[in-house]
């Protein structure tokens, strides 16, 4: 038996070796891998405790990802800045992910009864672990080097549920001490390398109560003994995923870093997160069957969360899915294990603490783990209870969609080969002119990897483009009195490009229409040198000055409201 798994296991790392190999040729991106890796002085700054201190300092890249720092650090160490070897660590995760998914899922499978410990169990267990890692939205985590956060997050938390289920091998609420503390550390490697795992502490809730039967009846209820351990086993792995959130949301909030500014939770109404993220539940398994238009890009929202047809009518269908679900939680605990987990791994990817956004691909990554070992335990349980024609129907079907997953993501993939044919993908998507601000940052950064390649006509032209599409934005956002916008588009103008004393000036009419004469009086002062005796720029000083007088006689002493 023991021999049949190790050939199994040997076939999975084939089928995604032979997918994903030629990753191996990829170069690095000007998307994130130049901040990351090629140009990051932590990659190449002597060891020191200084050094080890910045690995918990999340400035740059906005997370709490100290493990993942560390990893990059020591492939550096090693390879250098030889592409090969960092797509190698990326492809090695995705495959050891897949190998410990596949064990995973046979673990299940035999603790749910769905079958016993044999063929169809081992062959089920393969076809789940294969469509998840040859699936193409897996093609992003495996190609691009930054994205290596995912797999090595995934890797820990399989790890941690492996161990996990070997601490419950024993019927009853006492876990195994050395296979539950061999979990939490696994917990915590995973929590370290993202907080995108943050959550697991609540799949693992799910997996005692519908899995294990390890949840006390009554668990809301603190006074039994037996409650307050359950909860303590589960506090072991929520609080060390909480701080990891706080460093996380800290981070964010007070150094904006390389993005914008982090909306407050008040920006964006809660009618309007609630009901985006209840559509995000219904997206992940839509995108999971119907994989049509992959980008790495997060296509905004047309009109907002509550003007968006799609939203609605999504949310609707997660929200009477959920309904269903919770109804028959009692009878078919499987199906609860499989929706309720999938929702407890999906919460760092709803975007409840950002804008209200559809998900990029890589977000994909754990949550369609259980997605896809639902889908493998679905097929075994039909497979049994059709036993003349059932395991040939779901053996072909099976097979059909391995065949499918692999060469979309092999065409996927191809995407990731260097910046040029990454960039031409994103202009290429149907969504690319819709969020002007990203658009133009993109050709920007065309434009500078073309400077670099010493193709200097491509660079000029690309940063046209940029210019030409941050100045449409602007324009666009005037004519419909978002002077908001307007300022927000010209900031990115002003930071790759600078502003021509004319654009400074048209800044700061704006600034006065939003009630900043402050600011506005910077930028005329700036105008004015380069613009002298400008009617507009001096039309403008003036009213900047007395709205700004105006709000300085009102905040002091004495003055109206000071009064």
């Amino acid at each position: 038996m023991r021999s049949h798994r190790r050939l199994w296991t040997l076939a999975l790392v084939a089928v995604i070796g032979a997918v994903f190999w030629p990753v191996l040729t990829f170069d690095f991106l000007r998307w994130d891998d130049d901040i990351n890796v090629t140009q990051n002085p932590m990659m190449t700054a002597p060891w020191s405790w200084s050094l080890a201190g910045r690995f918990f300092d999340s400035s740059t890249a906005l997370r709490f990802e100290p493990l993942h720092w560390l990893v990059l650090r020591l492939v550096a160490s090693g390879f250098g800045l030889n592409p090969m070897a960092w797509h190698g660590l990326n492809l090695v995760l995705h495959v050891t992910a897949g190998v410990l998914f596949f064990w995973v899922l046979r673990k299940v499978f035999v603790l749910a009864g769905a079958a016993p410990d044999g063929f169809a169990t081992d062959a089920w267990a393969w076809a789940g672990a294969a469509i998840w890692a040859l699936h193409p939205l897996r093609a992003e985590p495996v190609a691009w080097v930054t994205a290596s956060t995912y797999p090595l997050a995934a890797v820990f938390l399989l790890g941690s549920f492996c161990a996990y289920l070997g601490a419950h091998r024993n019927a009853g609420l006492t876990p195994t001490f050395g296979w539950l503390a061999a979990a939490w550390i696994c917990a915590i490697a995973a929590y370290a390398s993202y907080p995108v795992a943050a959550t697991y502490g609540f799949w693992l809730m799910a997996a005692d109560r519908w899995l294990l039967k390890a949840a006390p009846d009554r668990w809301w209820i603190l006074g039994s003994a037996t409650v307050r351990r359950w909860w303590g086993k589960h506090a072991l792995f929520l609080a060390p995923a909480a701080v990891a959130v706080g460093f996380t949301v800290w981070t964010r909030l007070k150094t904006p870093g390389i993005f914008g500014e982090a909306p407050t939770l008040l920006s964006v109404d809660a009618g309007s997160r609630f009901l985006t993220a209840l559509a995000t539940i219904a997206y992940f398994p839509l995108r999971l069957f119907w994989p049509a238009g992959l980008t790495p890009n997060m296509p905004p929202l047309h009109g907002g969360a509550l003007g968006n047809a799609l939203v609605p009518v999504l949310a609707s269908m997660a929200a009477l899915a959920l309904g269903l679900v919770g109804g028959q939680r009692r009878t078919r605990p499987g199906l609860a294990l499989v929706v309720f987990g999938f929702v407890a791994l999906s919460v760092p990817c709803l975007g409840l603490t950002e804008r209200p956004n559809w998900p990029v691909d890589r977000y994909s990554y754990l949550v369609d783990l259980v997605l896809a070992g639902g889908l493998a335990g679905g097929g075994l349980a039909w497979t049994r209870a059709n036993p003349r024609w059932g395991a040939w129907v779901g053996g072909t079907a099976a097979i059909a969609g391995l065949l499918v997953c692999g060469t979309l993501a092999r065409r996927q993939i191809a995407i990731w080969h260097d910046t040029d044919a990454l960039f031409a993908a994103m202009e290429r998507a149907p969504g690319f002119a819709d969020n002007p601000v990203q658009a133009g940052y993109i050709y920007f950064l065309w434009g500078r990897h073309a400077t670099i390649s010493a193709q200097p006509v491509r660079a000029a032209e690309m940063f046209g483009r940029a210019q030409a599409v941050y100045r449409a934005a602007m324009v666009a956002a005037v004519r419909r009195g978002d002077y908001d916008e307007a300022l927000k588009t010209i900031s990115h103008l002003e930071g790759h490009f600078g502003l021509t004393p004319e654009l400074r000036r048209e800044k700061a009419a704006w600034l006065l229409r939003v009630s900043r004469p402050e600011e506005a009086l910077r930028e005329l002062r700036v105008a004015g040198q380069a613009l002298p005796g400008d009617a507009r720029v001096r039309a403008l000083t003036e009213e900047a000055e007395r709205a700004a007088g105006a709000g300085r006689s009102r905040a002091r002493p004495g003055g109206k409201e000071g009064s």
